[in-house]
């Protein structure tokens, strides 16, 4: 068996409704990889001590399944990366969907020693004017940031170096990753990029979940005393008290 040079780890809890669909459409990546590339990758799942069919839809699908029992976000990754085989890493979500050609294109990016790291553009499955309005506000905390999520990765080893996700974050702990590896480029001459030619479609459902108001007052809030407010379980509620996360 060929060892895969990209390791794809989804992090899941109660996602039996939309695993497979996720998994379905990395392996239509792999495909496209595999021919223009010549190399594979993994797909590997975390359950995150789920209460549904999650571990059964995952490997019906063909992924790898693992189990972390605590519902954390950052161990759940952490976990996935721990029994990856592949010299380069990419995170994707278990409601996210990826353009055929995004593997490929991680692929690339990594390859480039200026490259520290990447986050991809994010493609919303609907729109409304909530939704388009929180990808407003996104867009433009990247622009003045110059950093994104989407399907982020980076190589195995800079994970590892910096000690992989923070275990202590409850929320957002993707972009706290991606100061970390920008921080550790940054004295290689190596950036931290987004990938725009190829993004990830994601679900709507944790912004469909807040009335308008609700969600403007929560983004508001994450500005004053962020650091704190993401390592507070109970106001990130919204993400471990509703949202299968």
């Amino acid at each position: 068996m060929t060892t895969p040079t990209i390791s794809v780890v989804i992090p899941a809890w109660n996602e039996e409704k939309s695993v497979g669909r996720a998994i379905d459409s990395l392996r239509r990546a792999i495909a496209h990889y595999e021919r223009e590339r010549g190399a594979t990758a993994e797909i590997i799942v975390v359950d995150n001590n789920s209460s549904d069919q999650t571990s059964a839809v995952a490997r019906e699908h063909g992924a790898t399944v693992v189990f972390e029992p605590v519902n954390n976000i950052g161990k759940a990754r952490n976990a996935g990366v721990r029994v990856a085989s592949g010299k380069f890493i990419a995170f994707c979500d278990a409601d996210n969907q990826v353009t055929e050609n995004l593997l490929t294109l991680i692929h690339d990016h990594l390859s480039d020693p200026k490259t520290a790291g990447g986050g991809t553009w994010i493609q919303p499955e609907r729109h409304s004017l909530k939704i388009d309005f929180f990808y407003f506000v996104w867009g433009i905390y990247v622009r003045c940031s110059r950093v994104g999520v989407g399907m982020m990765h980076c190589r195995k080893e800079d994970f590892e170096a910096i000690g992989g996700f923070d275990e202590t974050i409850f929320a957002a702990e993707d972009v706290q990753l991606a100061y970390d590896l920008r921080k550790l480029g940054k004295p290689r001459g190596q950036q931290f990029n987004l990938i725009r030619k190829g993004w990830i479609i994601t679900s709507t459902r944790k912004i469909d979940q807040l009335p308008l108001h609700v969600m403007i007052g929560k983004i508001i809030g994450f500005g004053f005393g962020l650091q704190k407010k993401i390592r507070n379980k109970k106001y990130c509620e919204h993400w471990y008290g509703k949202a299968a996360r």
